[in-house]
């Protein structure tokens, strides 16, 4: 049994002030309001809610069931019917839903949690039995701000670094980022999400989230889709459209 390791963090992973303003950029993907919408990592439902107004249909899978409970909560509480989005607990590189889509997207750096080749490799299979007649896909991971070598010798750290701080009821909340190793090899990191939640100054829960990002540069990304059988025609560096290559992210649009 695979231990869901985000059941913990799901409280908390909405709460974070710096989520970037991606929604719109992906929302203005969306072909037409009759387009069906796969997307692959939907998590507590950040895009997958607000994506439903724009689609006729959308379906989310994540491997996290703890996720999963809060994107049903938010689709209830929005009175999003069923038949207009459904969310289901399954991996995202090994699945069959039977059906095909318009857009199939992975938003907000999934496609970087995949450690191995054998994983990427799944995921693309997926994607192309899923992907309709005409249909595209679009991934999405960050830009290194260091070249490989430098990545090696300066990434990881044992110190935290406060990434966020929100009030809440009875307290606060407070995000910290440590990057404790990576895989030099492959340049997979292995940075760690702690959360705490205080009660005036004292810490009355903590929660631990440990990830994976594997780095992948300009041309290395294109060329990975290409060489799954992939043809990108639709590539930007942001989600204001900054030039591909130049911004803090890296976004590619594709079709078979």
């Amino acid at each position: 049994m695979t231990t869901d390791i985000r059941s913990r963090a799901a409280e908390y992973y909405d709460l974070n002030p710096d989520a970037p303003a991606d929604v719109p950029f992906y929302k203005k993907l969306i072909p037409s309001a009759r387009a069906s919408v796969l997307e692959l990592g939907c998590g507590t439902g950040r895009f997958l809610v607000r994506l439903a107004e724009a689609c006729a249909y959308i379906h989310g899978i994540d491997l996290s069931e703890a996720m999963v409970v809060v994107c049903r909560r938010k689709l209830a509480g929005a009175g999003i019917a069923a038949t207009e989005a459904q969310v289901e607990v399954g991996d995202i590189t090994n699945f069959a839903l039977g059906r095909t889509f318009d857009l199939i997207i992975a938003p907000y750096r999934v496609f970087q949690n995949l450690e191995t080749d054998a994983a990427v490799a799944g995921l693309f299979e997926c994607i192309r039995e899923h992907l309709a007649p005409g249909g595209s896909c679009v991934l999405n991971v960050f830009r290194p701000s260091r070249e490989p070598d430098t990545m090696r010798r300066e990434w990881c750290t044992e110190s935290e670094k406060l990434s966020w701080e929100v009030s809440v009821a009875g307290g606060r909340v407070t995000c910290h980022d440590r990057r404790p190793r990576m895989n030099p090899d492959t340049l997979v990191l292995y940075p760690e999400l702690i959360y705490r939640r205080y009660a005036d100054d004292s810490v009355v829960d903590e929660t631990v989230l440990k990830i994976a990002m594997r780095c992948y540069y300009p041309e290395q990304f294109v060329q990975l889709i290409a060489k799954h059988g992939f043809q990108v025609f639709r590539r930007w560096g942001g989600y204001m459209g900054e030039p591909y290559g130049e911004g803090s992210e890296l976004i590619a649009q594709f079709t078979r």
